[in-house]
């Protein structure tokens, strides 16, 4: 005989043993958070039957959306039973909304075609620019993720000039108009072009794992970030990208500089070069008193005091030597100017005197005879003569 603690017990280890893991369709009928522990615990059921689920905080944590009574949703986990009451139900680890197994199938074809065709190499990305100067977002006007994205911009670096691009960011009609705003944004010579939206479900961000989107990113010649959803989203647009951004908010901080920072850090800079400065200065000093130090030590400050009291010795001889010079070329001047004076003042006597030469030489008066013919010269005038 069997207590009923015994029983369960035994349910139990036979309902995992044989039901270790399920995959189950079914449509929510309850669903509650525990306060206190964050787990969840829900009901789904399909026309004729239900089954109680429960699924701790730990896996609860992985999953990106909150479901809610009418969803739709496919769960994995091991079938168990909760000795306490005998409850039969699942131990969920994962669920997905239903159809998303077609969806995860589309995205990892359109994924590997692609990387095989070379639209998410390395090599292709183009580099984001230190400081941007203009930046175009294409995203939904007045959505939460452009005020996000402007608000993180503005206290960023406010110098960069933003335009917003609208667009369908859901449904059918998203990815012809993401394309159109983004090829008007290329063409406009922007240094980053942002593709953004806030988080969603896989259908809510399916638009963003549209080929034609994707080609229409790899043709860019303008940089292009995709920041699609929230960190565990990730899209087709991400991997063609230049760059991923986990959140629109983390795309302005990843393109964006920190005025702040680029404030301290120039602060910084000038904090260096003044050290700088002043250790070059200490340095120099400590240098020049070592070299002051070091002549004294050598006895070369006396040479030095004695070469230049050589010096001054010589430069005084040099000035006696040049000032006697002087004084005996100004005693040769006076003189040749004495003697100047006194043939100026012969000349001054002797102007009206007259030479008489003969044949070119100096004669006198008595040496001449009749008919002899002379000339009479003065210092300033000659002329021909005879003795009649």
């Amino acid at each position: 005989m069997l207590s009923v603690s015994e029983l369960n017990a035994q349910a139990k280890t036979l309902l995992e043993t044989s039901f270790s893991f399920v995959e189950v369709e079914g449509e929510i009928s309850k669903f509650r958070i525990q306060s206190t522990s964050g787990h969840w615990y829900f009901t789904i059921k399909d026309a004729s039957a239900a089954i109680d689920c429960a699924m701790f905080k730990f896996n609860a944590a992985r999953i990106n959306f909150i479901p809610a009574v009418g969803d739709k949703l496919i769960v994995n986990g091991k079938v168990s039973l909760y000795a306490p009451t005998g409850a039969y139900q699942i131990q969920v680890s994962n669920i997905r909304k239903s159809g998303e197994g077609e969806l995860e199938a589309a995205f990892a074809a359109l994924k590997q075609k692609l990387s095989k065709e070379g639209l998410f190499d390395a090599a292709h990305k183009k580099q984001l620019p230190k400081f941007a100067q203009s930046i175009a977002i294409i995203t939904s006007a007045g959505s939460a993720a452009q005020a996000d994205m402007l608000r993180t911009a503005q206290d960023r670096f406010a110098l960069c000039k933003i335009d917003l691009y609208n667009a369908l960011v859901q449904g059918e009609g998203a990815p012809a108009s993401i394309i159109s705003a983004l090829r008007v944004a290329d063409g406009k010579g922007y240094d980053a072009i942002v593709i953004a939206r806030g988080g969603g479900s896989r259908e809510d961000l399916w638009c963003f794992n549209d080929e034609a989107l994707a080609r229409a990113i790899y043709a860019a010649k303008t940089p292009v970030i995709s920041a699609v959803g929230h960190e565990i989203d990730f899209s087709i647009s991400d991997f063609v990208a230049d760059h991923r951004s986990l959140t629109p908010t983390a795309a302005m901080i990843d393109l964006l500089p920190d005025i702040c920072a680029i404030f301290q850090s120039l602060d910084g800079i000038s904090d260096a070069f003044d050290r700088l400065i002043k250790d070059k200065i200490s340095s120099a000093q400590n240098a020049l008193s070592l070299a002051a130090l070091q002549l004294k030590s050598k006895s070369i400050e006396p040479k030095i005091s004695g070469s230049l009291a050589k010096l001054l010795n010589f430069e005084l001889k040099f000035k006696n030597f040049i000032g006697s010079r002087l004084s005996a070329a100004e005693h040769a001047l006076s003189a040749k100017d004495e003697l100047l004076a006194q043939k100026a003042k012969f000349f001054e006597i002797t102007k009206d005197l007259v030479q008489i030469q003969k044949g070119g030489k100096t004669v006198s008066l008595g040496e001449l005879a009749a008919g002899d013919e002379f000339v009479l010269c003065s210092q300033q005038l000659s002329k021909n003569a005879k003795i009649i």
